[in-house]
This record gives structure tokens, sequence and C-alpha cells, in this order.
């Protein structure tokens, strides 16, 4: 019944082609994206992982849930979305152990795989319904019996690759959408090679080539690499005009991979002259109409704006309210240009938005000042009185005052503060208080002990009539109990 009725409400958007116009496209000239004054932290989660994000700001990803336990267990980790304030799980599929996620669209349909890799999985779409997922099995292709799902667009057609589990494999590439089921986009006429990446708007990467779903006649070969270098089969991100974030690999020395930005007219620009290795992490987030790319370079967040500019590091552009905020990943971007990260907030990386952000004119609140200070307190019991235990009753005080001022420094009181305590392991503790006279807001924690370092962050200040300035003054603070 679920499924038939998923059937009726979305066929139309099944029957609609998509017909490439100037304004989708954005073929030259086109106009420079606004730069941001600095970036502002959006906090998601922590004990998490961000995966994809949308041009809403939905992300998917997998999250440690806090069960109270601290650092004497690990709990169990769950596949989520992030959406307007909620936080939603996504069911397993029936038969098939563990789920994982690679792209989320507009409307919220995410896609992945379900089962362990490199074995028979299944691709799969998650679909909201009623405040919560429901999980499509996709199967595979004839003659196949492994198929995972690697990207979706906006009209809810997901594509991805089916295979036999068999050496030499045999595989091909497919569309699936909730009218037609799954379709060997080979046998209509497209490339036999993995769709790598799709656009919002439907255009298709693959390692040598690019197309728009829908156009076999669309089909662009991708330019040969400038010399020393040869194509990479990992980490893609396409826009709807064509154009592409890629690594390309130095054919000489390590094969060490460098970060480049691919024009659909077929040339290419080495965005950074930093490569990456087997011992570092790297990956492209996403390119805009603007050709802004976002990546990861040697295990830190680069972004390089459009439609010329090169990489640079995220951390760099991050307000000076946010002391010691590396960033570890540079992920996708949504439509206001916030870019998913993991920030380092304390001494861990949380999941996050970094958010562009303006200096502040007129009425303008900053936080001035910040201390942060924390205790262990032992068991009373405890004959050494150092023991963290699950058997004792030590913990941990942490005690934070936050100072609201206005630009002159003169004390703003009744302003709302609200911000969230955080350690190392799971805990996320969002808490509100108002600045009396002097401006200051006091926040009182007693939590577990063990977890490392207890960090505070300053989410937002309200006050009628004032904006909060994030680009200057102090907005996060942490300390090691002791």
């Amino acid at each position: 019944m679920f499924f038939a009725s998923l059937v009726a409400a979305f066929v139309s958007l099944q029957s609609v082609s998509f017909s490439p116009t100037t304004a989708q496209f954005h073929p030259f000239p086109r106009p420079r994206p606004v730069l941001p004054d600095a970036y502002a932290v959006d906090f998601v989660a922590t004990a998490a992982r961000g995966i994809a994000m949308n041009r809403a700001g939905d992300v998917a990803g997998t999250a440690y849930l806090d069960t109270g336990c601290g650092s004497f267990c690990l709990p169990p980790q769950e596949t989520v979305v992030w959406s307007g304030g909620n936080r939603f799980v996504l069911p397993s599929v029936p038969g098939l152990t563990g789920i994982y996620v690679k792209d989320i669209n507009r409307d919220g349909w995410v896609v992945g795989l379900a089962g362990y890799p490199y074995t028979a999985t299944h691709a799969v779409v998650w679909i909201p319904s009623g405040g919560n997922y429901q999980a499509i099995d996709l199967g595979t292709l004839p003659g196949t019996n492994s198929s995972e799902a690697t990207g979706i667009d906006d009209q809810g057609r997901v594509v991805g690759w089916s295979t036999t589990t068999s050496f030499p494999p045999n595989g091909s590439p497919f569309v699936w959408t909730l009218g037609g089921g799954m379709v060997d986009l080979s046998a209509v006429g497209f490339p036999d090679e993995m769709p790598m990446a799709i656009s919002d708007g439907g255009t298709v990467a693959t390692v040598t080539s690019w197309y728009r779903l829908g156009d076999p006649s669309s089909v662009h070969p991708i330019a040969t690499p400038p010399t020393g270098y040869v194509h990479n089969a990992g980490s893609v991100a396409v826009n709807d005009a064509g154009d592409q974030g890629r690594f390309l690999v130095r054919t000489s020395g390590q094969s060490l991979v460098y970060l480049y930005r691919y024009h659909h007219e077929g040339s290419w620009q080495q965005l950074s002259a930093a490569p990456t290795g087997h011992l570092s992490t790297y990956g492209i987030g996403s390119i805009d109409a603007f050709r802004t790319v976002t990546a990861t370079v040697q295990g830190t967040g680069v972004i390089a704006f459009g439609p010329e500019g090169s990489a640079q590091s995220l951390a760099s552009l991050v307000s000076t309210a946010y002391p010691e905020a590396t960033v570890g990943w540079g992920g996708p971007t949504d439509a206001s240009g916030a870019v998913l990260t993991q920030v380092m907030i304390g001494r861990s990386q949380r999941v996050a938005r970094l958010v562009p952000v303006s200096r502040c004119a007129g009425a303008c609140m900053r936080v001035g000042n910040m201390t942060v200070t924390a205790d262990f307190v032992p068991d009373p019991s405890d004959p050494t009185q150092d023991h963290c235990s699950p058997t004792l009753n030590a913990h941990n005080e942490a005690l934070v005052t936050v100072t609201v001022t206005d630009p002159s420094g003169f004390p703003i009181a009744g302003a709302i503060v609200s911000g969230r305590f955080l350690d190392d392991y799971w805990t996320d503790d969002a808490v509100v208080q108002t600045t009396n006279g002097n401006g200051v807001a006091t926040f009182r924690y007693t939590g577990l002990c063990g977890v490392g370092a207890i960090a505070f962050l300053v989410d937002d200040v309200n006050q009628s009539g004032a904006t909060l300035d994030r680009t200057v003054g102090v907005l996060t603070g942490w300390t090691i109990p002791n």
C-alpha cells in the first residue's frame, strides 16, 4: 500500500522530461559569488559524521547516541537525517545488514546502499513519510546481484551501478525512478561507466564523460588531463552545466592526487599545489553554479571560489570568534553558501555548517568575554580521591560566564543567550540563560567524568531590535577539568 501510494503521488513528477535551458546551465558570462566577511559555526551534531547536504541545508550522516555512559562504553551508531531542528533515524532494509548513505535531494530523499560493502549490496532510497522515513530496496538489474546508488537529483532520479559479485564483475549503470523502476543506462545510449555524481538538475559525471539524463545526445567526453596526470576514479562533483570538481593522479612518484576544476567547455584548472597521498584524506564536496568548489586536501577543508579562484583553507575564513576552529573536511554547500564540515570545537570535531556572515551594522551585540572553568569532583568514599569509574559517584562540574556587550563595550541586560556544553564523547547539553544588569549570563553543568575537555559553544544571542555579530568577540571556549 505504501509503495502504491508513492507511485500515485509522484508518477507525474517522473513523466516530466528534463529540458536544458540557458538559465539552468548558467553559461558565461557568470556573476561572481558574493564573498562572505567570514564563516560562523552552525552546529549540527557531536560524535557524528556528515556525509551529504541538500540545497535546503538538510544533512544526512551518522551519529552515536548519548546513552549517558560517557567514556565507559561505545553506544550504538545510527544513520540519520538532520532537518529543521529534528533528527530522523533511517530504517534498515530487511535481509541486509548495515546501511550507508551517499546523497540527499531537495525533498529530503536519501540514497545509498544496504549490506556490507564489497559484498552483494542493494541500492536503497529513503523517502520521508508521515514524520519519518520509509526505505525502498531498489533491487538490481537483470543478470546482476549487487547494486549501489551514487546520487539523486531533485526530480527523484537515482543513478548508480548494478553488477555481479563474481570475478571478473560484469556491471552496468542504472537510473531508477519511482514510476519506472530501474533502467540500464547503457542500454539506452549512455556510457557503460559508473555514474560518480549527479547534479540537482540531472547532469551526470562518470570517469571519462558527462551527460544529462533523458538526452543520450548530450554525452560529452572529458578532455584529456594535463601532461603528467591521469583520471582518478574517486570523488567527483558536477553542476548542472557540466563543470566539475575532480582530483587528478600524478603519474610520477607516489601517484599523489591533486585538486582540479574542470570547465565544461573542456579545460582543466589546478586549484591546489598540495598533493594528497594514502596517509591522508581527500574528496570533493560540491561545485555550484558559480563554479565554487569545496573539497578536502591533505585532511583539511578548502574552498575555491568561482569561477576561477584557487583553493584556500576554510579554517582561515572562519570568524575569529571561534578560536582554534580547525576544519577537517570540505563538504557540500547549500543554497545560502553554507558549507558542511567537521569543525574543531574544544578538542573534538563536530558536524557543523559554516555559514557566511557579514559584519553587523546598526544595533549590534557581541560576546565580548567568555570564561570556562571545570573541576573533577571525586566520590567521597574513594580513598585515593582520584578515580573515575562507573561504580563511583565521581563527576565533573563546569561553570561558564558569557558577557554580552554593544560594539562600544557597554553591557547589554536582558539578552537571551543560547548555547551548549560539549565534551570529547557524546555530550550535547543545550542551555539558555538571560544576561543580568552587567550583561553576564552564567551557565552551570554537572556531568560524567573521564570525558576529556569540556567545551562551550554560543549558538545565538537574541534581543529585540539587535543582532549578534558573529565576526567578532568570542563564541566558544574549553578547558580540561582540574
